[in-house]
């Protein structure tokens, strides 16, 4: 990565089981991070993970865009978070119609 040249602001989804309902419950919570030129979603959950908060849930595995293992959804859409550039405001949250485990991960079938 190249050198620093501005903070950006990210909203990322964080969940908390609730024990009364035995649920997962969620909201956004934002982060504010050095932003660097090219900088992935990917780059920004392990720089909030090693630096924020070490209890942040995600799944990454080739870090290349082959596997799909690092899919969540980006604003709206679900995208693969190593291939996906970062910017100001971004939205992360995890993959739509999924049961949410924990924060950005979720379940997925064994045929997909």
């Amino acid at each position: 990565m190249s050198r620093i040249e501005k903070e950006i602001k990210v909203f990322i989804y964080r969940t908390v089981d609730d024990l009364k309902t035995n649920q997962v419950k969620g909201a956004y919570q934002q982060y504010t991070i050095p932003f660097v030129e090219r900088m992935t979603v990917l780059d920004v959950l392990n720089y909030i993970y090693e630096h924020y908060d070490k209890t942040l849930s995600y799944y990454y595995s080739c870090r290349i865009g082959k596997c799909n293992g690092c899919i969540v959804n980006i604003n709206g859409k679900n995208r693969q978070a190593c291939t996906t550039l970062a910017k100001d405001g971004i939205k992360i949250g995890p993959v739509k119609n999924r049961q949410v485990i924990k924060d950005l991960l979720v379940k997925f079938t064994e045929k997909e």
